[in-house]
């Protein structure tokens, strides 16, 4: 029944089909499992949020209701303290009650400012019955143990967190998670803490330390989707719930610390994917903040998924999409199979049949199969054109001999014709070919002659029409060639004789350029040195007015050195008075010192040292006086001097101001002269860049008129090569010509006289002046 060859077009067809539906399938499945696994992986992530949202609203409302109740007891306390009957024996009684009621309480404590509770600090020194601390400060502490719940007192700790945290910010606070060993036993403990205020002042800081072990506890029994896990992390990144106990209490460390801090900052969800167990089971790990009521702390839920929860279901529809994809590929293939015999290969297994037997040469039945209204039938239409064609083949065979012989005889005629018309076409081309060498040699005269059958006739007429218009053009050309070589000769012999003549006026025009220039530069040197006279004249009559005022001022110092000397004089009077005065006064203290006998033999002594040192006064003043008097002379006659020295010095500096005026008009007269010579030359100079343009302008039209003659030479002797009947008719004439140019006398030519130079006289420039003569 299933008789299938594999390289049959209906095998092939099916083959291709079924690996289409196959792939389609596969495609497909793909898609749905991959949709499939999306989906039960959003479900069971929408799943664990829930779950890590109800886990974390148990844990806030457990926290809560211990926050709720520090609350509380702080402001009871502190309407109390306002009240003026707040007895420590009833906050003691009030903060018991905080670890009676609640089980996640662990201890209930008040902490009170340093002497402002009720000021009875003194009396209840190490008083524990009434909590008072070692320095009396009211610090009662309950704490609930495995034997029941127990009284203490502890010491002020002002700057330990549970109370900064409440005392600096006046809100509720919880402090980090820590171990508190006094039970012996490790509890993980935090405390919860409110400022307590009595009259706008701080007098305190109440709260209740929560046991963060049961809690935990509670926490790490939950299973969620039977081998999930709950973790929690405190605000600090610590371990309150960790994968294992030796992580209790320690920072999270691991794969998606940026995560646990997004949520700790901003209070952020968010999930760490593909992590593994210690087990080797991977698992994805939900992030959840949770934010602690009434005591601004944020905690971290984390459930871990297992993957094997997702996996399960996705593992279990994979397979149903894969067993019903076989079922259907098999369907479909066994349909198509039949389908594929019943429409494919019956039909063309006909048509074969049939193009075999065209192919043998028997065009007499007709194709079977045409009735068919599918591709089929239309193959086998095609088919029987086909055949008809085919039985026509031997018809148009014989046409096609005849119409074959037919097309060799007109091949035949065409051949002889061209034979024929290749004679004369060359006979006519070696004639033109004569015609073209005899030009090419420059023979002018020559003319085709001869019949030109047919369309050639032109051919003829045309040459010979161009060789005439060609020989006029060439006897024209020629005579202005003759005309153009005669002109340029005179051209280039007079332009020849005002090249040298411009080069020797040039050659003038540099000497006295170069002479005017020189003599400019002198002019201007001596501008120069007349300016530096007259500025060094200058110098010397400011130094020269300068000294004056030295002078004046040297004899106003030696008249004041003069009326010192006389006020000296004067303060050696008193001098000399002094000492005297002195002297009397020494020698009456002698003759005191003599009438009081012993006991005025000292003072004698002094009075008598005094008396020489007064003599040595006077003696000393005297011969200042008489350096002074000497220095007044002195003085007197440098004034005297120095007045002479001014009034020569003033003399000097008036004729020294009218050299300066003299040497001021020499040096302006000589810039003057300067300027002036300056224009000349530069006049001078521009007629010889003008003459030198000018000799150069000479050059180039002289080189043009010769290379302009040379062009006519060659243009003539290019001409010469072509023989007009013109040229040959002159010829026997050229005798005749030659011996009569010989009788006509010689032309008048033009040219250049010696240049003569004319002196410079008075200051004018040598000019060279050209003179032509006629001979």
């Amino acid at each position: 029944m299933f008789n299938i060859q594999p390289k049959s077009l209906a095998t092939k067809l099916i083959a291709v089909t079924g690996g289409t539906i196959a792939l389609v399938l596969l495609a497909s499945n793909f898609v749905l499992i991959s949709q499939s696994e999306d989906r039960v992986q959003s479900l069971i992530r929408n799943e664990a949020n829930s779950e890590a949202r109800a886990i974390a609203n148990e844990v806030a409302g457990a926290v809560g209701e211990l926050a709720s109740a520090a609350r509380s007891t702080a402001g009871i306390i502190g309407k109390a303290h306002e009240g003026g009957f707040a007895e420590r024996k009833s906050v003691i009684d009030l903060l018991k009650v905080n670890v009676e009621k609640n089980d996640f309480a662990f201890g209930s404590w008040f902490a009170a400012e340093k002497d402002t509770y009720d000021g009875k600090a003194a009396d209840y020194v190490a008083n524990t019955e009434f909590g008072g601390a070692k320095d009396g400060t009211f610090n009662p502490y309950w704490t609930k143990g495995a034997d029941g719940i127990s009284f203490s007192t502890f010491e002020s700790e002002y700057d330990a967190e549970f109370y900064t945290l409440a005392s600096k910010s006046g809100k509720g606070a919880m402090t980090a998670p820590y171990l508190e060993t006094g039970t012996g036993k490790a509890i993980s403990i935090a405390s919860i803490a409110y400022p307590v205020m009595s009259n706008g002042k701080l007098i305190g800081v109440g709260g209740v330390d929560v046991r963060l072990t049961t809690l935990a506890e509670r926490v790490s029994q939950l299973k969620p989707f039977g081998s999930g896990r709950v973790l929690i992390l405190t605000q600090s990144g610590k371990w309150l719930v960790a994968p294992r106990p030796d992580l209790a209490m320690k920072a999270y460390d691991g794969t998606g610390a940026e995560v646990i801090e997004a949520a700790l900052s901003s209070q952020t969800a968010g999930i760490i994917p593909d992590l593994t167990m210690a087990d080797g089971e991977s698992f994805d790990r939900v992030v959840y903040p949770v934010a602690l009521p009434d005591v601004n702390t944020t905690w971290v839920v984390l459930v871990d998924i297992p993957h094997s929860v997702i996996n399960a279901p996705i593992k279990e529809q994979t397979f149903m999409m894969v067993v019903g994809g076989l079922i259907v590929l098999a369907a479909v293939l066994t349909g198509l199979w039949l389908a594929v015999r019943r429409f494919v290969q019956k039909p063309l297994s006909g048509l074969v049949g049939d193009v075999e037997r065209l192919s043998a040469g028997d065009y007499a039945d007709p194709v079977s199969g045409q009735e068919r209204t599918d591709e089929t039938g239309a193959v086998a239409k095609a088919l029987e054109g086909f055949r008809h064609q085919l039985a026509d083949t031997k018809r148009l065979e014989a046409e096609a001999e005849s119409q074959r012989q037919m097309t060799e005889t007109e091949r035949t005629r065409s051949e002889a014709e061209r034979q024929a018309s290749g004679a004369l076409q060359r006979d006519i081309v070696a004639r033109l070919a004569e015609g073209l060498a005899r030009l090419s040699s420059g023979e002018l005269s020559y003319r085709l002659s001869g019949e030109f059958p047919g369309e050639y006739a032109k051919i003829k007429t045309d040459f010979n029409s161009a060789m005439a218009s060609l020989e006029e053009t060439i006897q024209t050309v020629n005579a202005s060639v003759a005309n153009i070589g005669n002109g340029t000769n005179e051209i280039s012999s007079g332009a020849t004789d005002l090249s040298q003549r411009t080069e020797k006026q040039a050659a003038s025009l540099e000497e006295t350029a170069a002479a005017l220039d020189q003599l400019t530069s002198q002019v201007n040197s001596s501008a120069d040195n007349a300016r530096i006279a007259a500025q060094s004249v200058g110098t010397a009559s400011d130094d020269a007015v300068k000294s004056g005022e030295v002078v004046q001022k040297a004899i106003a110092a030696m008249k004041g050195i003069e009326k010192s000397s006389s006020e000296i004089s004067n303060i050696i009077g008193v001098i000399d008075e002094i000492a005297f005065q002195t002297n009397l006064l020494a020698l009456n203290a002698g003759v005191e010192a003599a009438r009081a006998g012993e006991a005025g033999k000292g003072f004698a002594v002094v009075a008598q040292e005094v008396r020489e040192l007064a003599q040595r006064s006077a003696n000393a003043a005297k011969e200042i006086k008489n350096l002074i008097n000497a220095s007044e002379a002195q003085v007197r006659e440098g004034v005297d001097l120095v007045g002479k020295t001014g009034s020569a010095l003033e003399k000097i500096a008036e004729q020294v101001m009218q050299i300066n005026s003299l040497i001021s008009q020499i040096s302006s007269s000589a810039s003057e002269q300067a300027v002036g010579l300056k224009e000349i030359n530069s006049a001078v100079n521009q007629m010889d860049q003008v003459t030198q343009q000018n000799a150069a302008m000479v050059e180039e039209a002289t080189a043009a008129s010769v290379s302009l003659n040379e062009e006519a030479k060659t243009l003539q002797s290019l001409v010469a090569r072509f023989r007009t009947a013109q040229a040959q008719q002159a010829a026997a004439r050229q005798p005749q010509r030659a011996v009569q140019a010989q009788a006509q006398p010689t032309a008048a030519v033009r040219r250049p006289a010696p240049t003569r130079a004319i002196p410079q006289v008075a200051g004018n420039t040598a000019l060279a002046l050209d003179d032509w003569e006629e001979f």
